[in-house]
């Protein structure tokens, strides 16, 4: 499983936040990552996307001109993954090379750290607009 290092003033000034704000700022802080935050992650890594440049008849359309993802809520945490007909993306992703595939690209986990300020904001800002 990947994993990434937030920026410890980001953290700190969303655990100001939270303790400010109290009793509740968990389930705010859900909400907004599992909403929200879930869009920013996917909108993140869609221009990180490969693309083939194949075309055949009734092909499905690109990853890159879809929407290849969907999300699974966690407690404090979403889980973005591909749809089923996108689970082809595992391959560029994870490091898998053939002759064919670049592997590696890991643009799932570089589109989670690009969005991850983002969402430390909103989840900050709905926090001290709630108060």
């Amino acid at each position: 499983m990947a994993s990434f290092e937030l920026d410890i003033d980001e953290f700190e000034s969303l655990q100001q936040s939270m303790e400010a704000y109290g009793d509740g700022a968990i389930r705010i802080i859900n909400d907004v990552i599992q909403n929200e935050g879930a869009e920013k992650i996917k909108a993140e890594i869609m221009p990180l996307l490969p693309a083939s440049g194949r075309t055949w008849k009734r092909k499905k359309a690109p990853a890159r001109s879809a929407a290849p993802f969907t999300q699974q809520a966690e407690m404090l945490a979403v889980t973005v993954k591909t749809v089923s007909s996108y689970n082809y993306l595992y391959f560029p992703d994870d490091g898998s090379n053939t002759i064919k595939h670049m592997g590696n690209q890991q643009f799932m986990q570089r589109g989670a750290e690009n969005a991850s300020s983002a969402i430390i904001d909103l989840c900050v800002g709905q926090l001290t607009e709630e108060l």
